[in-house]
């Protein structure tokens, strides 16, 4: 059962950096998206609240270099979404735009930054998820007993849209 929860909060965790990713793919194509659907801080997504609570946990030999580089990938990506969001939500917008947080038109220019930021996380997803597949396998191979040695103990979270 312990393991069966590591495993759903790691898979979830991955899921949630392609609802990100896509979130973003979104907004630079120029759909309204709500502020609300963005989190500046890395800590309060739910990809970074699973590997800064949970993954970390599982660090041994045999899967430090695993969480380097998702940790390494994670903070590039968290960079150039957080550029992204300036751009469309910086505080550069003036007046009840600003107050209310809503969109801002960026400039061409903006948007063209935007884009390229865009295109450059498309990999750096794609290297997060094939590093936690990597580590699920670790996971799965743990013994169960190694895992309830672990604490904090996982949470259940629930799959938000």
């Amino acid at each position: 059962m312990l393991k069966e929860r590591y495993v759903r909060n790691m898979q979830h965790a991955r899921t949630s950096i392609v609802r990100q990713l896509y979130s973003v793919k979104l907004l630079v194509s120029g759909l309204d998206i709500k502020k609300s659907h963005f989190t500046s801080k890395l800590t309060d997504t739910p990809f970074g609240e699973w590997f800064y609570n949970e993954a970390v946990l599982f660090r041994s030999e045999k899967s430090r270099c695993d969480l380097d580089e998702i940790e390494k990938s994670l903070l590039t990506f968290h960079e150039h979404f957080s550029n992204i969001y300036a751009i469309y939500y910086g505080k550069q917008a003036g007046g009840l735009l600003g107050l209310f947080g809503i969109k801002r038109k960026p400039t061409p220019e903006q948007k063209a930054e935007a884009q390229r930021l865009y295109e450059e996380m498309v990999p750096l997803s794609d290297h997060i998820r094939q590093q936690v597949n990597h580590l699920e396998t670790i996971l799965n191979k743990m013994p169960t007993e190694t895992l309830s040695t672990l604490s904090p103990q996982p949470q259940k979270r629930l799959m938000t849209a």
